[in-house]
């Protein structure tokens, strides 16, 4: 982050007052989100190629179950590439740095969150229909890894769009299907 800064003042960072709008701060964060989960798609499933989960992507995976912390526990190339995903939507909009820390405090929660393992009553996988949360992402680390999916990092519709979430759908379906039996039967 810190060599990033006269990269990002290049770009058009600013850092002084007057603060931006909410409005402007919600608009470009959201595209954040959008071309950052974009871009990390496709970046963590080449991850998933054979040759690179060898040596570079199967550290993150070293936890079946994951937990906040290994959300940011991977191999330093893993980190360089991934992240570039997450600052790629900042240095092209050049944006006020309470932007730029907001962004990066929403996007590490977001990472902790998916892998927490707990789908809590306020995710916000109960109130956004396209995000993906932390059984979407629990689901991705629990399959070898050429055959995983759920690539996506926040929202699903990557996944959806190109059929790597099948897996998970249907298993999604079961579970759904008992839970329905199960009902009917008491």
């Amino acid at each position: 982050m810190l060599a990033s800064y006269p990269v990002f003042r290049h770009m058009g960072m600013q850092s002084s007052l007057p603060f931006p709008s909410w409005k402007v701060i919600l608009m470009q964060i959201a595209f954040y989100f959008i071309l950052e989960d974009f871009i990390f798609y496709w970046g963590h499933r080449v991850l998933h190629t054979k040759w690179l989960y060898k040596h570079v992507h199967s550290i993150h995976h070293e936890y079946a179950t994951p937990f906040g912390l290994t959300s940011e526990y991977a191999h330093p190339a893993e980190i360089l590439f991934l992240g570039f995903a997450t600052i790629v939507g900042p240095a092209i909009t050049g944006p006020h740095l309470v932007t730029l820390w907001l962004w990066m405090v929403l996007r590490v929660l977001e990472t902790v969150e998916a892998h927490c393992g707990y789908h809590f009553p306020w995710s916000l996988s109960n109130f956004l229909p396209l995000y993906g949360g932390a059984n979407f992402h629990d689901y991705h680390h629990r399959l070898l890894y050429t055959k995983s999916g759920n690539y996506s990092s926040t929202f699903i519709y990557m996944d959806w769009v190109f059929g790597t979430d099948k897996g998970y759908r249907k298993l999604q379906a079961l579970k759904n299907a008992g839970v329905e039996s199960a009902g009917k039967q008491t």
